[in-house]
């Protein structure tokens, strides 16, 4: 028996996914999956008395996530350090295949190769960054739980284990799904709720102190930091300047890429508004890292007019750009997401819709079912008229009966003489 035809198609995205992790493996021990490293010293030291935010690394990084994340990363301190690195690299690669399939099963393998070598993927891989898997978290919150009773639970605790996701809870909330958008805080709330009683110190001195440390989430000023705070400065824009224009102009983008994922939203088309909130967030956080912006990647699904907008997102999001020099490929990743965020979705092809509900689009592998809402096939004008089974149909609507003869000449002329009735063959 040999391998399953569909199986192969996962081969290129399994060896380029094999290739890095061996290439992130093979590092030295003190900077392999070191984000990982902060995880279980940050918790380790926890277990013996001091605070999450009092840890350092060697390599000077701190602990910067919520309690909450202190609490889930409590099981991993009792986990031999190379084994956790071979279960963590395998997990990262696992979301990437899950979150493939959540987009869409049929071109899925295409789908995780073009990510498993995007540079955000390579980014989690290297660092052993959680990023990915609160990603993975969010498109399952809004593209299978969709008609569930629970979406926005996941959307609440990927919001408790770092604060960036909580841009999608006014998403849900702006198109329609209001209840989702409760689900979503609320389980935020009782996520932060338990935290604070379980390590009521760290609590209060996160949300008092910690938070508004940005300078604590390391060097924020290189290039690697694609948010607009990072460009500014990196433009050596002076802290109160560049504060206001990241808070006005980060909000103000943000405010409009909100405005179209609502619409998109209650138009069903729930993939478009996740991309398009998701490069929002890259704008408007004043850390965005490259394992953040997987939403970025996914950008090339967008239906963009034209050619060459898939390309170009497939381009920025695997070749090295940033590390270019100057600051126009120094900063493309920000300029893709503001264009993500305000320009896209104003030049998005009109496609029809699917049968089974949602909307199909084309995209980077040909048309793709976006969303899942159940939509009607036509227009309430484009109707055909149907009569009530109450209301008697007039004498002119009434067709004779096909065995029925008539003696009307008309009738003959028209339809001719009824074929003589054969007895059955036996």
């Amino acid at each position: 028996m040999g391998i399953p035809r569909r199986s192969l198609l996962w081969l290129p995205a399994a060896v380029a996914a094999a290739v890095t992790a061996w290439a992130v493996l093979a590092r030295p021990a003190r900077v392999r999956l070191s984000d990982l490293g902060v995880y279980t010293g940050a918790v380790d030291g926890l277990r013996h008395g001091a605070s999450l935010y009092d840890f350092m690394s060697a390599g000077h990084a701190p602990f910067t996530y919520p309690p909450f994340a202190g609490l889930l990363f409590l099981p991993l301190a009792d986990v031999p350090v190379l084994p956790l690195q071979l279960l963590w690299t395998l997990a990262t690669i696992a979301a990437v295949a899950l979150t493939a399939l959540l987009l869409d099963r049929r071109r899925a393998p295409a789908y995780a190769l073009v990510l498993a070598l995007s540079a955000p993927v390579s980014s989690n891989l290297k660092y052993g960054q959680i990023s990915l898997f609160l990603a993975a978290a969010i498109v399952a919150d809004v593209l299978a739980l969709r008609r569930s009773r629970w979406q926005g639970a996941l959307i609440g605790v990927a919001a408790a284990i770092k604060l960036t996701p909580l841009i999608f809870i006014p998403m849900l909330w702006l198109a329609g799904r209001r209840r989702a958008a409760v689900t979503a805080a609320s389980t935020f709330l009782a996520c932060a709720l338990a935290a604070a009683i379980a390590l009521p110190g760290d609590s209060w001195r996160f949300w008092t102190s910690e938070v508004f440390h940005v300078s604590r989430l390391g060097y924020i000023s290189s290039v690697g930091n694609q948010s607009l705070n990072g460009v500014l400065m990196r433009f050596d824009v002076p802290g109160p300047a560049r504060s206001w224009i990241a808070l006005t102009v980060g909000g103000g983008i943000a405010a409009t890429g909100l405005w179209h994922a609502a619409r998109l939203g209650r138009q069903g088309q729930w993939l478009p508004a996740l991309i398009i909130t998701g490069a929002a967030s890259v704008v408007l956080s004043p850390v965005s890292w490259t394992h953040h912006q997987l939403w970025l990647v996914l950008a090339a699904l967008l239906p963009v007019r034209g050619k060459l907008w898939p390309v170009l997102v497939v381009a920025l999001m695997v070749m090295p750009v940033t590390a270019l020099g100057p600051p126009a490929w120094s900063n493309s990743r920000l300029l893709l997401a503001v264009a993500i965020t305000v320009v896209a979705p104003m030049f998005l092809k009109d496609s029809p819709r699917s049968a089974e509900g949602g909307v199909r689009r084309s995209g980077l592998f040909g048309t793709v079912r976006i969303g899942g809402e159940r939509m009607p096939s036509r227009s309430a004008s484009q109707e055909p008229h149907r009569v009530p089974l109450s209301q008697p149909m007039p004498p002119t609507a009434r067709a004779p009966h096909p065995r029925r003869r008539s003696n009307s000449p008309a009738a003959h002329r028209l339809v001719g003489p009824l074929p003589e009735s054969k007895p059955p063959l036996v």
